[in-house]
C-alpha cells in the first residue's frame, strides 16, 4: 500500500506530530539510518525533532522496524493508530495559463502550511488528486483549514513567518515591484477583498501611488526652483539662459497643468460624489421619517422602499464620514495632497498600518497604475477611502481541494455567457455575475470569444479572480516562467527546490509559488529586453544557468511554460554547459549595460542543437579571457552528462539516435583532439624558435589546423620550418587544461592497438608520444567507419576537429577577428 519513502513521511509525520511515544527514541534511530528521512524531517520544520536525530546513535540491529498495517484508510504502528490516510479531490485546472499556474501554486501553498502547521504530509499527487496522510490528533475540517490558509497566508499582509509562507507582501508587492503587466498602465484594482488585511495592502497601494505622484510634483518644483534661481544671477551666457529659460518654461507649464489637473478631478469627482452621498443620507432620513408617521398604504410603502433601494446603492460612505471629508475639504482648498495630510494628521490611526505597507512599494509598482490621468488618479483616493473606512465582505472562495469529488454542472453551450466562469468553468448567477477578467487573472484580458460577434472581457468566478491576485505568476513580456521538479523524485531534491526558490526570491527580483520561479528578464540602459532580443527560449536557458549552481542544474529537471503549448523541457547537459562557457569567457547577458549578447544567444542556439564545439569555438572568438582549466572541466562534464541522458533514455551509443550520434560525435573529436593538438603545439613551439615574429607563429599552426581533413597533409605540414626534424612527432601532456582530451586520445590509441605511447617523466609528468603513422592509422580507422565514410559525415567530423582546435589556442581566431574589423 506504501513504499519505503511513503512509510518514512508517515512516521516523521506521527514523530512530529507527538502520536507515538512507546519506542520512540528506537525508531528515530532506526529512522537515521535511512538516506531520505533527514530531507523528510526538514520538510516539517521541527527543531525539536532535529535534535533528537542528531543526538540519536544509528542503530542497524534494532528490533523496531518502520513495518505498518492498515485496517481500512487507519494506519497502525506497534499496535497504535497513529493516523490516517485520506484522498483529497482537485477541481479541473483552468485552461489559460496564467490562471493555471494561479490555482496549481495555490494548492502547492496550502499544502506546504498544511503540513508545516499541522504535520499533514502528501504522499502522492495527480492532476486531479492528493493522498494525505494525517496523524492521529483533533483537526478541523479540511474547508475551515482552507480558510484559515487563505486568512493566515495568501491574503494575510506579512504571511506566516513562523514557517517562511508568503503573504502578501512577498506576493502581490513583489510581483508589482518585479514585472510590469501593462506598459500603458491600468487603473484600480476591481478584485474581490476577502480579508482586513488584504484590505490595507490595496489600499496602501493606492496610497504608495498618491505619494509618488505628489513626490514628482514636489521634485519639479525643486528643479524649478533651481532654475528660477540660476536665471536670476545675470552671469550666463546668452546662449545658456535662453536654454534654462526654455527648460523653466516647460516645467512650469506642466507643472501648472498637473496640479490644475489632479486639483479639477478631485473636486469634480472624489468631492462630488461625497455631496451626493450627503444629499441621499439626507434624503434616506427623509424616508424613515415617512415610515415612522405610519398610515401609509402598501403601495406607498412599497415605493418608499424602492427608494431606499436606490439610494443605499449611492452609499459608499458613512454619514460621519462623508461630513468629517467634506468639512476637511473646505480646510485644504482643492489640493488633493494637502487634503490626504491633513487628514492623516488629523486621523494617524487610519493611516498607520497603510503607510507602513506602503513603504514595500517601488516606483516600478506605482507607475504600473496610470496615475498621469486625472480620473484614475482621483479612484485612488476613493478606493483608498473605501477600503480603509469599509470592513471585507467578499466571501472567500471554496477550498481547491475537497474530500468529495466535485462535478461540474451542465450549462447552455458557448462561451460567451454570464453563466459560467471562463476560467475554471464554474456555474455563474448570471443576475448576479460581478466580477470580470483583468490583466491580473489572464495574459490577455480581452478574448473573442467563440460566440461573441467582438472581443471584450468574459466573466469568472470571485474564487479565481481572488486567487489569481494573490498568485505573483504573471505572464508578460518581461517575465519568463520556469518549473522545477526533482530529477531522482527524491525528498532531498524537493527540500532543495523549495530552499533555492526562497534563496533566489530574496536575493533578487525574483518571484516564487510553490514550485514556479519567475525570472524578470534583464533589461539594457535603454530597455531593451534581453528576453525578446535573444530569444524566450535562449533567455531561459542563460538566465537558468547564470543564477543557479551546477549541483542544482544536475539534480532538477527544468521546464519553460509558455501560453498555448506544452512546457518545454530543458535540457540540463545544455544548462551546465552553457553555465561553464559563461564562467570561462567571462560572458554577461547585457554587455556592461548598453546590448543584449546576442553572440551568446547564438552559441546557446548551437547548445540547444547539440553542437557543442560550434557554441564553443562562438565565444572564443569575441571572448577577451579563456579559463581553459575551467573549460577542459566543463567539456568533460558535458561528456558525462550526455551519456548519463542516453542511459536514461535506455538508448545505446552505437544505435541510429541522433542524441547518440551527437554523443559518438563528441567523443571522437575529443580524441582527435588529443591527437592533432599534440603536433600543433609542436609546431607553434618551432615556429617560435624561428624569431619571425607573433605574426608568424599564428599564421603557421592556423594553416596546419586547416589541414586536418587531410591526413597525408596534415603530417607533411608538421614536418615544415624545422630542417634538423627527421620524423614526424607530437607529445601531448596531460596537463589540468588538456586531461579530458588526453584520456581520450589515450583511449583510442589504446583501441586501436597502438601501444606503448604513455610515458612518464622524471618529474612524474604523464604524456603520450605521437608519430606520423598513428595520424594515418587513425584517420584511416575513422574514415572506414559507417558514420564517416560518406563526405557528409567526414566533413562534420573534421569540421568540429577545426572549431575544437581552434578553442585550443583562442588567439589565432581572436586576432583574425580584429583584423577584419580594421
Amino acid at each position: 500500500m506504501t513504499t519505503n519513502k511513503q512509510r518514512i513521511q508517515i512516521l516523521t509525520s506521527a514523530l512530529v506530530a507527538d502520536v507515538i511515544s512507546a519506542n520512540r527514541l528506537q525508531l528515530i534511530a532506526i529512522l537515521a539510518i535511512q538516506p531520505e528521512a533527514i530531507a523528510v524531517i526538514e520538510q516539517f520544520d521541527s527543531p525539536k525533532l532535529k535534535r533528537e536525530f542528531r543526538l540519536t546513535k544509528c542503530d542497524r540491529d534494532s528490533e523496531t522496524t518502520l513495518l505498518l498495517e492498515y485496517q481500512g484508510n487507519k494506519v497502525i504502528y506497534q499496535g497504535k493508530e497513529i493516523g490516517k490516510i485520506q484522498i483529497l479531490y482537485k477541481s479541473p485546472l483552468p485552461g489559460e495559463l496564467q490562471a493555471r499556474l494561479s490555482t496549481e501554486s495555490t494548492i502547492d501553498r496550502f499544502l506546504e502550511y498544511l503540513q508545516k502547521e499541522y504535520k499533514i504530509t502528501v504522499l502522492d499527487e495527480s492532476d486531479r488528486h492528493v493522498r494525505i496522510f494525517i496523524p492521529n490528533k483533533p483537526i478541523a475540517s479540511f474547508t475551515e483549514l482552507w480558510e484559515e490558509f487563505l486568512k493566515k497566508v495568501a491574503f494575510s499582509a506579512y504571511g506566516y513567518p513562523k514557517y517562511q509562507l508568503s503573504g502578501l507582501v512577498q506576493t502581490f508587492i513583489q510581483m508589482l515591484n518585479s514585472v510590469t503587466l501593462s506598459g500603458r498602465g491600468f487603473s484600480t484594482l476591481d478584485v474581490p477583498v476577502l480579508t482586513q488585511e488584504q484590505s490595507n495592502v490595496l489600499a496602501a497601494c493606492y496610497f504608495a501611488v498618491i505619494r509618488d505622484v505628489g513626490k514628482r510634483q514636489e521634485v519639479r518644483q525643486v528643479q524649478i526652483d533651481k532654475l528660477q534661481e540660476e536665471l536670476g544671477k545675470n552671469d550666463l551666457d546668452e546662449k545658456t539662459q535662453k536654454s534654462k529659460t526654455k527648460e523653466l518654461q516647460d516645467k512650469q507649464a506642466m507643472q501648472n497643468k498637473e496640479a490644475q489637473k489632479y486639483n479639477e478631478y478631485f473636486r469634480k469627482s472624489f468631492i462630488k460624489s461625497l455631496e451626493e452621498q450627503n444629499t441621499a443620507w439626507q434624503e434616506l432620513i427623509q424616508l424613515e421619517t415617512q415610515f415612522a408617521q405610519g398610515n401609509l398604504s402598501k403601495a406607498e410603502q412599497r415605493k418608499l422602499e424602492k427608494q431606499q433601494e436606490k439610494l443605499k446603492e449611492k452609499l459608499i460612505f458613512s454619514q460621519e464620514f462623508i461630513r468629517d471629508k467634506l468639512q476637511l475639504f473646505q480646510q485644504s482648498g482643492d489640493s488633493p495632497f494637502d487634503f490626504i495630510q491633513i487628514d492623516e494628521q488629523n486621523h494617524p490611526e487610519n493611516f498607520q498600518d497603510i503607510r507602513k505597507i506602503s513603504k514595500n512599494f517601488t516606483k516600478t509598482a506605482t507607475d504600473q497604475i496610470n496615475s498621469t490621468r486625472g480620473d484614475i488618479f482621483t479612484q485612488c483616493i476613493s478606493e483608498m477611502y473605501r477600503l480603509v473606512e469599509n470592513k471585507p465582505n467578499d466571501p472567500l472562495p471554496p477550498p481547491l481541494l475537497t474530500e468529495q469529488v466535485v462535478f461540474g454542472e451542465a450549462r447552455s453551450p458557448g462561451d460567451e455567457s454570464k453563466e459560467f466562469c471562463y476560467s475554471c468553468g464554474v456555474k455563474l448567477d448570471p443576475k448576479t455575475a460581478r466580477w470580470q477578467v483583468l490583466r491580473f487573472m489572464f495574459e490577455r484580458p480581452s478574448q473573442r470569444r467563440q460566440s461573441s460577434s467582438s472581443e471584450g472581457r468574459p466573466h469568472i468566478c470571485a474564487s479565481c479572480s481572488a486567487l489569481a491576485f494573490a498568485s505573483p505568476l504573471k505572464v508578460t513580456d518581461e517575465s519568463i516562467i520556469l518549473q522545477l521538479q526533482s530529477a531522482d523524485n527524491s525528498n532531498t531534491s524537493e527540500l532543495k527546490i523549495k530552499d533555492y526558490l526562497r534563496m533566489l526570491t530574496n536575493k533578487e527580483m525574483h518571484l516564487s509559488a510553490g514550485r514556479y520561479l519567475i525570472l524578470a528578464s534583464d533589461k539594457t540602459n535603454t530597455g531593451d529586453l534581453a528576453s525578446q532580443k535573444m530569444g524566450q527560449i535562449q533567455y531561459a536557458l542563460v538566465k537558468a544557468a547564470s543564477i543557479f549552481p551546477v549541483e542544482v542544474l544536475t539534480d532538477f529537471k527544468f521546464s519553460l511554460i509558455t501560453q498555448g503549448s506544452q512546457n518545454i523541457v530543458i535540457e540540463s547537459r545544455h544548462l551546465i554547459f552553457i553555465k561553464g562557457l559563461m564562467e570561462s569567457y567571462g560572458q554577461q547577458i547585457i554587455n556592461a549595460g548598453k546590448e543584449v549578447n546576442l553572440t551568446l544567444g547564438d552559441a546557446i542556439r548551437y547548445i540547444q542543437k547539440d553542437l557543442p564545439y560550434l557554441a564553443d569555438y562562438t565565444l572564443t572568438k569575441v571572448a577577451s579571457i579563456s579559463n581553459k582549466y575551467q573549460l577542459e572541466a566543463i567539456r568533460e562534464m558535458y561528456w558525462q552528462t550526455i551519456q548519463n541522458d542516453l542511459k536514461v533514455k535506455g538508448v545505446n551509443m552505437d544505435s541510429d539516435n541522433q542524441l547518440a550520434k551527437k554523443a559518438k560525435l563528441y567523443n571522437d573529436v575529443a580524441a582527435l583532439t588529443g591527437i592533432t593538438y599534440a603536433f600543433a603545439y609542436s609546431l607553434e613551439k618551432t615556429a617560435e624558435k624561428a624569431n619571425k615574429g607573433n605574426d608568424y607563429v599564428k599564421r603557421e599552426v592556423s594553416k596546419l589546423i586547416e589541414k586536418v581533413d587531410d591526413a597525408i597533409a596534415f603530417c607533411y605540414y608538421a614536418t615544415l620550418g624545422d630542417e634538423n626534424k627527421k620524423t614526424v612527432q607530437g607529445i601531448l601532456y596531460k596537463d589540468g587544461d588538456k586531461y579530458f582530451i588526453y584520456e581520450k586520445a589515450k583511449k583510442l590509441l589504446q583501441d586501436l592497438e597502438i601501444l606503448d605511447r604513455e610515458k612518464q617523466s622524471d618529474k612524474g609528468q604523464y604524456y603520450l608520444n605521437i608519430y606520423a603513422d598513428d595520424i594515418l592509422m587513425i584517420y584511416q580507422h575513422f574514415a572506414s567507419t559507417s558514420e564517416y565514410s560518406q563526405e557528409k559525415g567526414w566533413k562534420d567530423l573534421t569540421y568540429n576537429l577545426k572549431l575544437s582546435l581552434y578553442t585550443r589556442f583562442p588567439e589565432l581566431v581572436r586576432e583574425q577577428k580584429s583584423t577584419k574589423e580594421q
